[in-house]
């Protein structure tokens, strides 16, 4: 089995469609069975964060909801750096999604044995 794309969601969910953009892309690849993983750090980590309301910037529909899709594509549980999770002040016990939380050096290791990533 080839190396799963690495679709990298670095953007915040509220100024911007990318975070709707990468869960897209990453539905889309699951779905014509290609191996994929998605990876959460910097300000898309509030994409977790359970009640958000996007409505208020730039009249953005709320896309956390995709992230309920991942299991029914059997894909894994998001990859989230752990150092955002911390900077954002989120507890991972206040999500309602499953994560697999990444330390910076795990984030690197990753990074470094993936073949394909793509970046929103």
């Amino acid at each position: 089995m080839s190396q799963p794309t690495l679709i990298w969601l670095q953007s915040s969910p509220y100024n911007s469609s990318a975070a709707r953009e990468a869960l897209d892309y990453t539905l889309a690849l699951a779905a014509v069975d290609c191996p994929v993983q998605l990876l959460l750090s910097g300000p898309a980590v509030c994409l977790l964060l359970p009640n958000n309301d996007f409505s208020a910037a730039l009249q953005l529909k709320d896309c956390s909801k995709l992230l309920g899709l991942l299991p029914l594509y059997d894909l894994a549980a998001p990859l989230v750096c752990q150092d955002s999770l911390h900077q954002y002040q989120i507890d991972p016990k206040q999500l309602h999604h499953a994560i697999t939380r990444l330390s910076r050096q795990q984030l690197a290791e990753r990074l470094a044995l993936c073949q394909q990533v793509v970046t929103f």
